[in-house]
């Protein structure tokens, strides 16, 4: 819900001292390849879970340290890590100073010293990819499949829920809509942040939204022919009977309906990787003065 709703505020129960407390919390608006999305500016914990970095970058302040992929992140400043939050809060913290960084590698606990750099497009990072291992719950066949239709079902009440907001001007189409660069782009994200795990998940999530859309009310997609029997079924009882021209006719607006909305995502797209690049070049001068 807080991904839906940026800026909005919701409800929320927690738990303390052993009683129930009813607090109301506003999600931040963030912005990413053009798309807008809440975030909580908190997270659960789950006790700690070991920082392994993912992705070294190229003449990176981390790659100059000696920093590796498989890395496990022990401490930053003397602060140990136990999420990924700790290395987003460290580094932040750290305002640009050097970074004393405790990782171990093969087991042996090592020493590094890393600077934010300016990175070729303009922004300045320490250069480096990390994931968190959380927990693993093993499950027999029968928890796996009902925590799957949990799951499955959670993701189509937010994409019926989103569909919605556009529907009643809650949420921007062009916001919320991408066509197959966009999706390349996300399931791009996916793996590099989560790996193979985080790749099937996308196309798992991308799956069930393209069902949610082939319902859709459309002649030509399977929502379309499904209300086009129930429209029959209903003229039927008065005695009207649609003709193969009225038919065609239909399939022929829907086939356009289709079209237009091919040829939006698609220019969407564009749209939002030139409003990036601008972004980039905007921040690059900016960025070069310090």
């Amino acid at each position: 819900d807080a991904l839906l709703s940026p800026d909005k505020p919701l409800p929320l129960v927690v738990e303390r001292d052993g009683g129930r407390v009813p607090l109301t919390v506003k999600p931040i608006k963030r912005t990413s390849n053009g798309e807008s999305m809440g975030e909580l500016d908190f997270s659960p914990s789950y006790g700690d879970m070991p920082v392994t970095i993912t992705r070294v970058e190229e003449g990176s302040g981390a790659a100059a340290a000696g920093l590796q992929v498989n890395d496990r992140l022990v401490a930053i400043n003397g602060t140990p890590v136990g999420a990924q939050q700790d290395v987003q809060q460290a580094i932040q913290a750290g305002k640009g100073a050097p970074i004393k960084l405790t990782i171990e590698r093969g087991g042996v606990p090592q020493e590094a010293t890393a600077s934010v750099r300016q990175m070729p497009d303009g922004q300045e990072r320490l250069g480096i990819g990390y994931n968190a291992e959380e927990p693993v719950r093993e499950a027999g066949p029968i928890d796996a499949a009902v925590y799957a239709v949990e799951r499955n079902i959670e993701v189509l009440r937010m994409t019926g829920n989103a569909i919605g907001q556009i529907f009643t001007g809650e949420r921007s189409a062009r916001e919320s809509l991408s066509g197959p660069i966009g999706i390349a782009q996300a399931a791009s994200n996916a793996a590099s942040e989560s790996g193979l795990a985080g790749l099937i998940g996308m196309l798992g999530f991308l799956s069930l939204n393209l069902g949610v859309v082939n319902l859709l009310p459309i002649p030509v997609l399977d929502g379309g022919a499904i209300f086009l029997l129930f429209v029959e079924a209903i003229l039927g009882w008065i005695g009207v009977k649609l003709t193969m021209n009225m038919r065609e006719r239909i399939q022929q607006f829907g086939f356009v309906v289709l079209l237009l909305l091919m040829g939006f995502v698609i220019t969407n797209d564009f749209v939002k990787l030139a409003s990036n690049w601008r972004n980039s070049d905007t921040e690059r001068p900016a960025a070069t003065a310090k």
